[in-house]
């Protein structure tokens, strides 16, 4: 959970001694006398408290969770980065370094959106303290998922060579485990490398295919799709394949909102007459 919404577990711990006593109070009146005094009023009493106590900080956490979700999917969904960054500023502001893993998650697509926004510096300064808060995680699998989180932003600023090393250093701290959710990253890593390794080699087939693949799959958050596809209209750009790099360009310029990549699609694409 987001430092910021730790407000919500707060308000469920009030309410879990708040709600027992309300409850109680009210029956006390109703039945002329103070129930606790009596053992099953007693009993009573004290199974509504551990009721509340286990129920709602869970709910609360579930909100929380629907939360971030909701503010992070204006950037993942809606592709709109300035209503992202409006809305998750002052969460993000609440996450202070060393970050846990879920504030680099969340701090992830912040930086993504500052640098869409051309505050590049700000992003590195995210970045940097994603990398100072994985040198002092002495966890392996959470200094992973740090350097998971923190590989877009790192392609992003400094290039597939850079990020390739992150890559490869989650890569050798996931090594042995065997949960599922290590098992995702390792898939999410094995991903990246074919990827990194494709652009470093200039091997445009493979990048081909691989974006179209992302482009094509409706699973992917838009954000990705879009991406991937003006990625590939690059690619068929190079290759020579004008009807493939229209089909990409149209996809960026339709879906793209206002990422970066739909304006260089729209500048695109009237150069071609599209």
């Amino acid at each position: 959970m987001l430092p910021y919404f730790k407000k919500y577990l707060i308000a469920a711990y009030a309410l879990s001694v708040l709600i027992p006593v309300a409850s109680l109070a009210a029956f006390s009146v109703v039945m002329g006398g103070n129930v606790v005094k009596t053992l099953p009023g007693l009993f009573s009493s004290l199974m509504l408290f551990v009721a509340c106590l286990y129920a709602l900080p869970r709910i609360m956490g579930r909100q929380a969770d629907r939360k971030a979700d909701a503010i992070v999917s204006l950037y993942n969904d809606a592709c709109d980065p300035p209503a992202f960054l409006e809305q998750a500023a002052v969460p993000a502001g609440a996450v202070k370094a060393p970050y846990t893993e879920a504030g680099s998650w969340f701090l992830s697509f912040y930086a993504l959106a500052l640098a869409d926004e051309g505050r590049a510096e700000e992003a590195a300064r995210i970045g940097e303290n994603m990398r100072a808060s994985a040198a002092q995680t002495q966890d392996p699998k959470v200094r992973a998922a740090l350097f998971v989180n923190m590989e877009p932003v790192v392609l992003r600023l400094l290039g597939a060579q850079v990020a390739l090393g992150v890559v490869e250093e989650a890569e050798r701290l996931l090594v042995g485990a065997v949960d599922e959710e290590s098992a995702q990253r390792r898939n999410f890593l094995a991903w990246e490398r074919g990827v990194l390794g494709a652009r470093l080699d200039g091997d445009d087939d493979v990048l081909a295919e691989k974006f179209e693949h992302v482009r094509s799959q409706a699973a992917y958050p838009l954000r990705m799709r879009v991406l991937a596809a003006a990625d590939e209209a690059e690619v068929r750009r190079r290759q020579g394949d004008a009807a493939r790099e229209r089909e990409c360009l149209r996809f960026v310029a339709e879906h793209g909102n206002r990422l970066p990549a739909a304006a260089a699609a729209h500048a695109r694409l009237a150069e071609l007459g599209a």
